[in-house]
C-alpha cells in the first residue's frame, strides 16, 4: 500500500470520528465508513460487503450512559482495509476484516476512554474562560478537543494500515498454506456475527411495550409478504401514532379530576 493511501485512510477515520461527535451525518456507521475505504482502495464491492457484515455485527452497539462501546470506526476502517489488501476472495476478505476489526475496536475503545477523560479538563478550562469573559478562548478549547478525537482514530488507523501492508502478504500465505483451518474458522465466526448483532438488538426491543411492534413487523413481513421498505414505512406511521396517543394522555385530565369538576358544575346549576 502506498503511504498516500494510508494517510487518506487515517484522514477518513478522523473525519468519521468528528462526525460521531459533531454533525451526525452517519459516517461513523460501519457501512458508510467502509464505503470510504472502498473509494480510497478502489474496491467498492468488497468494501460494501464488509461494511454490511460489520453493520449487522455492531447493530446493537450504542453509547448508553457512561458506557463507552468498542470503536466501530477504527475497527471497520482497519478491518476493511486489511481485508481488501489481502487480495483473496470476498469471503476471506470478510473473515479477515472481522478477525482484525474486533480487536482493533477494543483497543481503540481504551484510547477513546483516555481521550474523553483528558477532554474533561478542556471543559473546565472553557468554563473558566466563559466566567472571566474570555469568550474567544472557548473556540480554542473546542477545537483542541476535536483534534484529540480526530487523532485518537487517525493515528491508530495509520499505524495499523501502514504496518499491515508490509506483512499482510506473509500472514495470508501462512494462513492459507500452513493453517487453513484458521480462515475457515474466521468464515464461520463471520457468519455468526450478524446473528449476534441481531440478538443484541432484539434484547433491547423485547422490553416494556416494544415487543408489540416487533410482532407486527414480523407478521407483516413473514406472513403477509410486505417488503422491508413497506414495514419501515408502517413502523414510522405507528411510531407517530403512538407518540400522538402518549402526548394526548399527558394533556388529558385525570378521570377523577374531570368527575369532580363536573359535579361542581352540576351543583352550581342546581343552585
Amino acid at each position: 500500500m502506498q503511504i498516500f493511501q494510508a494517510l487518506l485512510l487515517a484522514l477518513w477515520a478522523g473525519l468519521c470520528a468528528w462526525d460521531q461527535f459533531g454533525p451526525h451525518l452517519g459516517f461513523r456507521k460501519p457501512l458508510l465508513a467502509s464505503l470510504g475505504v472502498g473509494i480510497i482502495l478502489g474496491d467498492m464491492t468488497t468494501a460494501i460487503m464488509i461494511g454490511a457484515t460489520m453493520e449487522m455485527m455492531w447493530l446493537g452497539v450504542n453509547n448508553i450512559g457512561a458506557y463507552v462501546p468498542p470503536d466501530v470506526i477504527s475497527g471497520t476502517i482497519v478491518g476493511a482495509s486489511l481485508g481488501i489488501m489481502s487480495g483473496g476472495s470476498t469471503e476471506s476478505a470478510i473473515s479477515m476484516a472481522v478477525a482484525i476489526g474486533i480487536p482493533t475496536a477494543t483497543l481503540v475503545q481504551q484510547l477513546n476512554m483516555l481521550v474523553m477523560t483528558t477532554n474533561v479538563s478542556l471543559v473546565h478550562a472553557a468554563d473558566k474562560a466563559a466566567e472571566s469573559g474570555k469568550f474567544s478562548s472557548i473556540n480554542k478549547y473546542f477545537w483542541l478537543g476535536g483534534i484529540c478525537f480526530f487523532l485518537s482514530r487517525a493515528i491508530p488507523t495509520f499505524i495499523a494500515v501502514g504496518a499491515g501492508s508490509a506483512v499482510i502478504d506473509s500472514i495470508m500465505a501462512f494462513l492459507q498454506n500452513d493453517v487453513p483451518w484458521v480462515l475457515s474458522g474466521f468464515s464461520t465466526a463471520g457468519g455468526m456475527m450478524p446473528a449476534v448483532g441481531l440478538a443484541m438488538l432484539l434484547t433491547m426491543m423485547m422490553k416494556k411495550d416494544m415487543w408489540i411492534f416487533l410482532v407486527i413487523g414480523f407478521v407483516l413481513n413473514a406472513y403477509m409478504g410486505v417488503p422491508t421498505l413497506g414495514c419501515a414505512m408502517i413502523a414510522a406511521a405507528l411510531a407517530g401514532l403512538y407518540d400522538v396517543i402518549v402526548e394526548r394522555q399527558k394533556v388529558a385530565p385525570a378521570p377523577a379530576a374531570a368527575t369532580a369538576a363536573a359535579s361542581e358544575e352540576e351543583g352550581e346549576y342546581d343552585l
